[in-house]
C-alpha cells in the first residue's frame, strides 16, 4: 500500500530510498534489476507495468530515471554511481540524502527556512555557488586546506562563538536543500537567475556539489564544525563520493 508520504515523493526519490533499502539489507552494490524490484515494492502505482501494476514491475520506468538526461538523474546528482555494466551503488552523499528522506517520511525533519520566492532561493545559494573556496574544491578535492577559507565560505564572523560555524553550515545546507527540492518539484534542470540582471542559472549538479562540499568541510574541520568532536586530531579526508 502506497502511503500519503510516498505519493508526495518524486520518482527519483523513491528510487533512492529503494537503493538504500538494498544497501541497508547488507548489499554493497546492486543490479538494475534489483533496483527495479525494490522500487516497485515501494510504489507499485508508479513503477508497476501498465495494466499489471500489482503483478509485474516496469524495468524501463525505473531505468529512464537513472539513464535519462534530466538533471534529477541520481547518477548525475552523484547520489548513485555505476560500478560496472548494469550494476550500481549509493555514494556517501546518496546515503545522506536517503537518510534525510527517511526522516521526512517519519515526520521528524527539522523545520526549514521559509522561502518567499524562486528568486529568494537563488539569492540565498548564489553566493555559495560562486565562492572561490567552493570553485577551487571542484577542481581540486584536497581544498580547502585552511580553516580561514572554509570560514569565509560559510560567512563565519565571530571567533568567540563556538557554535557559529556549525550553525552557519546548517543554514547553507538548509538553503541549498530547499533549492534542490524546488527544482525537483518543478522539474527544473537549474535554478533560474535571481534578482541581479544577467546572473547565471545554477544547475542542479552545482547544488548537489554544494551539499557534498559541506559534508567534506565537516570531515575536514571537525574542531570547528562538530562541537562534540572537541579539539582532537583531524579526521581523514573523505572522497567526494
Amino acid at each position: 500500500m502506497v502511503t500519503g508520504a510516498e505519493r508526495r515523493l518524486t520518482a527519483v526519490q523513491i528510487i533512492l530510498l529503494a537503493a538504500e533499502d538494498l544497501m541497508s539489507s547488507g548489499a554493497t552494490e546492486f543490479t538494475e534489476w534489483d533496483l527495479t524490484v525494490a522500487s516497485w515494492n515501494r510504489n507499485r502505482e508508479k513503477f508497476g507495468l501498465r495494466g499489471y501494476q500489482n503483478v509485474y514491475p516496469d524495468h524501463k520506468r525505473v531505468m529512464m530515471e537513472i539513464m535519462g538526461k534530466k538533471a534529477t538523474n541520481p547518477v548525475e546528482q552523484r547520489w548513485m554511481e555505476k560500478v560496472r555494466p548494469n550494476t550500481y551503488r549509493l555514494t556517501s552523499v546518496g546515503r545522506l540524502e536517503a537518510s534525510r528522506l527517511k526522516s521526512a517520511e517519519a515526520g521528524s525533519t527539522a523545520s526549514a527556512q521559509k522561502v518567499s520566492s524562486m528568486r529568494d532561493l537563488y539569492d540565498r545559494v548564489a553566493v555559495y555557488a560562486a565562492h572561490s573556496a567552493f570553485l577551487r574544491w571542484r577542481d581540486e578535492p584536497s581544498e580547502p586546506e585552511k580553516w580561514a577559507d572554509a570560514a569565509s565560505f560559510l560567512g563565519v564572523k565571530s571567533k568567540e562563538d563556538p557554535n557559529e560555524a556549525a550553525e552557519r553550515l546548517q543554514a547553507v545546507w538548509t538553503a541549498t536543500r530547499a533549492a534542490i527540492d524546488f527544482c525537483m518539484e518543478k522539474n527544473l534542470n537549474a535554478l533560474p537567475q535571481g534578482t541581479s540582471r544577467g546572473s547565471a542559472s545554477i544547475h542542479m549538479r552545482e547544488l548537489s556539489e554544494i551539499i557534498a562540499f559541506l559534508q567534506a568541510l565537516k570531515y575536514r574541520f571537525p574542531e570547528h564544525l562538530d562541537p562534540s568532536a572537541g579539539t582532537g586530531k583531524r579526521r581523514l579526508k573523505p572522497s567526494r563520493n
